[in-house]
């Protein structure tokens, strides 16, 4: 068959892994970069306005390389590594799993965060006097999460 072919083809499965390789070490850039920016210290007095726009961004990145792991492409060469018995493939299907939990994740914190977004920026605008007229909005909106 086809398959058979392309796995006896040792310098194809020898390309398709360095291919693999590459993406997995992409994909680890885009989850470690994410991750670092995320829990810097300097970020923990920015407020949820700055947490709304990390998982705003985290849901896009994480999407994205989700939706590009389902191409048919991808799954075919992950198919041949597969029948090749590749070492390589089970790292890379286990990010993938990553990837798609991630996303998930971020879909669901944003969709939680995104109640606080209008009264959070109307109190990121007030001046100091107008504040306390704001903090029952913001409080109410949070409240009916918890």
């Amino acid at each position: 068959s086809n398959m058979e072919q392309c796995v006896r083809d040792k310098d194809l499965v020898q390309r398709l892994e360095t291919t693999l390789i590459h993406w997995t070490r992409q994909i680890k850039e885009v989850l470690t970069g994410s991750d670092a920016s995320h829990s810097d210290t300097a970020n923990e007095d920015k407020g949820p306005l700055a947490e709304i726009e990390y998982w705003r961004s985290r849901s896009i990145d994480l999407t994205s390389i989700s939706s590009q792991l389902q191409r048919e492409d991808v799954r075919i060469i992950g198919s041949v590594l597969d029948h090749a018995k590749s070492s390589y493939l089970k790292p890379f299907n286990d990010l993938a799993e990553e990837i798609q939990k991630g996303s998930l994740e971020a879909q669901e914190n944003l969709t939680f965060l995104m109640f606080l977004s209008d009264p959070c920026t109307a109190l990121a605008k007030a001046q100091p006097k107008q504040i306390s007229g704001h903090l029952p909005t913001v409080l109410d909106q949070g409240g009916a999460w918890l």
